[in-house]
């Protein structure tokens, strides 16, 4: 889940491709060491992670800690992020799997 963490961040910059390749290679030096189902996984653990935004601001918003104007200024930028990843699933993974060789 550490690495979907950190792709949420980068499938919200205008080409997030590279940067996604970048860090899964990178991240692979460090002994990255997933099995085929995990590998299969990310895509959908890195939406679950921008999914998770999404209720985190709704708590605060009901909690009144905030508005949930925090939350729907947000929405279409998540929106983008998960049709993103669908989008690139193949190649999403096929970066994890080459990195983990």
């Amino acid at each position: 889940m550490e690495l979907a963490v950190c792709l949420s961040k980068y499938v919200s910059e205008p080409e997030p491709l590279p940067l996604v390749q970048a860090f899964i290679a990178g991240f692979a030096e460090s002994g990255l060491s997933l099995t085929p189902d995990e590998c299969a996984g990310l895509p959908e653990m890195i939406n679950l992670r921008v999914m998770s935004n999404c209720v985190y601001f709704v708590g605060r918003a009901i909690a009144g800690e905030d508005s949930i104007e925090s939350l729907t200024s947000r929405a279409a930028m998540y929106a983008d992020r998960v049709k993103w990843v669908r989008e690139n699933r193949g190649l999403i993974v096929d970066a994890i799997i080459a990195a983990s060789k």
